[in-house]
């Protein structure tokens, strides 16, 4: 039983915060910031969660609670390293830190297996901004712990809507791997996180980072539709070729074996027929 104060409550924090509402022996409090505090407000009544309004880089907006367990899943900002920089000194009372991070701070792995010792050294702007915000965690008072989360997906986030919309196309020649995890598995991670001594980096990911265009090839299938159209890789901003042409075939034994997670959805194609398979009838 202890406060919940999630940081930048976007897509991931909200399926936290409903997951903690609905365990009340998880959580004695949950809060939900936003940069906005309208916005924050209206989602926390939703959730049935306290919402405020905070800026990662305005110390005064920041109020942890002491021995807080305190979640980061805001995106970064301008000056990534003064924001996390911010928010440590002002949970410098919690209990643990447990930071969103990206496999997007791994250099590229040609194809090669990438556990949390692969070297960081991030192509893209988005990785580069996570690799400044996890290298200010290093010397935080509190123990802390960064989730290297892959492609994450869900409900109202994922490939189905795009390609049955026909608006996904495949980067390159679709050979590429990349990792993914289902939100209800990086919410497992988090709490996993919370409850357990582990510290350091984690990379959040399922077991199957299968080639981008077998994936998108399969949906397709799935729905009755063609392969999606492939797109040549100098056709697409640096930063989506970067993301989607490194080729890391991520690993996750520490997910598993030391946070003691136990996926619900191990591989894409799990969470794929889930999605499309009929309800059962009432």
């Amino acid at each position: 039983m202890t406060h919940w104060l999630i940081v930048g409550c976007g897509y991931t924090g909200t399926v936290l915060a409903r997951t903690l509402a609905s365990r009340p022996e998880l959580a004695a409090e949950v809060t939900i910031t936003r940069r906005d505090g309208e916005a924050a407000n209206t989602l926390a009544a939703a959730l049935g969660v306290r919402g405020v309004r905070a800026e990662l880089a305005d110390a005064a907006s920041l109020d942890v609670p002491a021995d807080a367990i305190v979640v980061c899943t805001a995106p970064p900002g301008d000056d990534p390293a003064v924001e996390i920089r911010t928010l440590l000194a002002a949970a410098h009372r919690a209990a643990k830190m447990i930071y969103i991070s990206s496999t997007g701070v791994y250099a590229p792995g040609h194809g090669a297996e990438v556990d949390e010792a692969w070297p960081i050294a991030p192509v893209t702007a988005s990785g580069r901004a996570r690799a400044l915000a996890e290298a200010e965690l290093i010397d935080a008072a509190m123990p802390w712990v960064s989730l290297r989360a892959a492609g994450i997906y869900g409900p109202g986030r994922g490939l189905v809507e795009r390609v049955r919309a026909g608006t996904y196309r495949v980067v390159g020649d679709g050979t590429s791997h990349v990792g993914r995890i289902h939100v209800v598995d990086l919410v497992a991670a988090i709490l996993a996180a919370a409850a357990t001594p582990v510290t350091g980096a984690v990379n959040a990911c399922d077991d199957d980072p299968a080639p981008i265009g077998e994936v998108a090839d399969a949906v397709a299938a799935r729905l009755g539709l063609p392969p999606p159209p492939r797109t040549p890789v100098d056709a697409v901003s640096t930063e989506v070729a970067g993301m989607l042409t490194a080729d890391r075939r991520l690993v996750n034994r520490r997910l598993r074996d030391e946070l003691g997670v136990v996926l619900r959805y191990p591989s894409w194609r799990d969470a794929l027929e889930a999605e499309l398979s009929p309800s059962p009838a009432a």
